[in-house]
């Protein structure tokens, strides 16, 4: 089925309403959905800056038309990635969905049925962290300066921090009979350490990582996202 599209016209606004216009017309962009925005100005910058804001949802595809520019904007789960860090985005919004369905039945005082979610979305975030820990960094950079100073190395260090907070809601869950309240303050804990963290990578270390991409072959880039999708889906 295609996709529904709307076309919205930018370039009868003032430059400094852009931002908010555009950002009006995609922040509820679904999937299956589509959005055309026509722009006076070339509009990368505007299109990078925005899907910083929506935490990198969107992928477009831009076009020189006679009266400007034609942006092409579809949610980011529709496409394939083109790159590693879009691969590691469409990941934390799986992990993150996933993690949602598992908490909304801990919250119902479904342990019984939380269980098995748990335990994929455990199995999931393990590999992702292995893949941004043991593949990317090694290859992109770690630590550059004092320790602990790097957007890099604060990274790690919080994959370590969660992945012990993973452990003790799935000891929660493993208890006979497991208690729904406990294990419920424990999600919450580690769904408020998930998202301060992923908001953070996005902001700090995905930018860091796509500048030092651009400078890799075009083999060693694909070469790279090859191995971190296998790590993902193994």
């Amino acid at each position: 089925m295609s996709a529904a599209v709307a076309t919205i016209d930018l370039r009868g606004e003032a430059p400094s309403q852009v931002q908010g216009a555009a950002y009006a017309a995609l922040r509820e962009l679904g999937r299956g959905e589509a959005v055309i925005l026509r722009t006076a100005a070339e509009p990368t910058l505007l299109m990078q800056s925005l899907d910083l804001h929506l935490r990198h949802r969107l992928a477009w595809t831009i076009s020189r038309d006679t009266d400007g520019f034609c942006v092409e904007v579809r949610h980011r789960d529709d496409t394939v990635a083109r790159d590693v860090i879009e691969l590691l985005c469409s990941a934390h919004h799986a992990l993150d969905a996933l993690f949602v369905r598992a908490f909304h039945r801990v919250n119902a005082g479904d342990t019984a049925g939380a269980k098995p979610l748990i335990i994929e979305f455990a199995a999931a975030l393990r590999r992702h962290i292995r893949a941004e820990d043991e593949i990317l960094a090694p290859v992109l950079g770690a630590s550059k300066g004092p320790i602990g100073a790097s957007p890099v190395a604060v990274m790690q260090r919080e994959h370590a921090e969660i992945l012990q907070q993973l452990a003790i809601v799935e000891e929660s869950l493993a208890a006979d009979p497991p208690s729904a309240a406990e294990a419920g303050a424990f999600c919450a804990l580690l769904s408020g350490a998930l998202a301060k963290h992923e908001q953070r990578e996005e902001a700090n270390v995905f930018p860091l990582w796509r500048a030092l991409l651009g400078r890799r072959t075009e083999a060693e880039r694909c070469e790279l996202l090859t191995r971190v999708r296998a790590t993902l889906q193994s």
